[in-house]
């Protein structure tokens, strides 16, 4: 079986059913008929709440083939079935299974073709036992961090095929009032992280605008949920912000670092890890007025 990663919120694991780690699990509606947008299933309530939702509305965009029986629950599936999760602490899934005489890559073929075109489609896992492909919407900011449906075809011989539609939605917790760089810093030290190839000198910069700037684009970074799985290493930055020259470090921040995350203290004290977009580390950059070439 071939892997390919599709980036660190998505966790191959060794199971035919992968479930967010503390997450809970929505019973899954009756599907759509196709060309069904693909919306929001509840636009309002809590990040937790409107995940429950999310899930069933993703689940009920699923398309079964003709001649597909809807079965109660998870049935018997071939040995050595992986299945790709969403690397999340707060995960909510709603998942289907059908049952359809077809084979697997012919299936997912025809589920692409009847599948809303709200989705993005990757392919993830290329056989056997199993195929897959992933459905992804966009996320709503603040709210859900990742909106996506797993459709994973196992082959279960005599031309027979299982197919399992696990939505997957990742909500937001808030983030903590008190986990901010305070308005009284002055000072920051930029410094490559991980070094760099070329050893770039760290630089610090006094001026205030440019300071709180940086200050704000910190503060503004959502609390990160990702889970435990394995994640390559971030490059990136750590920001050491003081309230003056040469006094002690009011807050510092690490990052992208493992899993893209952004590690903050405060006062010397750890606080939840942040989850900066892509962008963060050029965003840097442009604000500190900085040529750095990013490896």
């Amino acid at each position: 079986m071939r892997l390919r990663s599709t980036g660190p919120f998505l966790l191959i694991v060794g199971a035919v059913l992968a479930v967010g780690c503390g997450g809970l699990t929505a019973a899954p509606p009756a599907a759509k008929p196709a060309g069904t947008p693909a919306v929001s299933g509840q636009p309002s309530g809590t990040p937790e709440q409107r995940a429950v939702a999310d899930a069933r509305a993703i689940l009920g965009e699923f398309v079964p083939p003709p001649g597909a029986v809807r079965l109660a629950g998870q049935p018997k599936l071939p040995n050595g079935s992986a299945v790709m999760g969403l690397n999340s602490t707060t995960v909510v899934d709603a998942v289907g299974y059908w049952r359809v005489r077809g084979e697997p890559t012919a299936l997912l073929a025809w589920e692409k073709a009847h599948i809303s075109r709200s989705f993005s489609r990757l392919d993830v896992l290329i056989g056997p036992p199993s195929w897959d492909t992933v459905y992804s919407l966009p996320a709503v900011p603040g709210v859900l961090a990742k909106r996506e449906m797993n459709v994973q075809v196992y082959d279960v011989g005599g031309g027979v095929s299982v197919i399992m539609a696990d939505a997957m939605v990742s909500w937001q917790p808030p983030r903590p009032a008190w986990e901010v760089i305070p308005a009284s810093v002055t000072v920051v030290t930029i410094a490559a992280f991980p070094p760099w190839q070329g050893n770039l000198a760290p630089v610090t910069i006094t001026s205030v605008p440019v300071v709180r700037r940086l200050a704000a684009l910190v503060n503004e970074l959502p609390v990160s949920t990702v889970g435990r799985g394995p994640c390559p290493m971030g490059v990136g930055f750590t920001l050491t912000f003081r309230a003056a020259v040469g006094g002690p470090a009011v807050a510092v921040a690490v990052g992208p670092a493992e899993c893209g995350q952004v590690h903050l203290k405060l006062n010397g004290k750890g606080e939840p890890d942040l989850q900066p977009p892509g962008s963060y580390s050029a965003t840097v950059l442009k604000i500190a007025g900085l040529r750095w070439k990013l490896p």
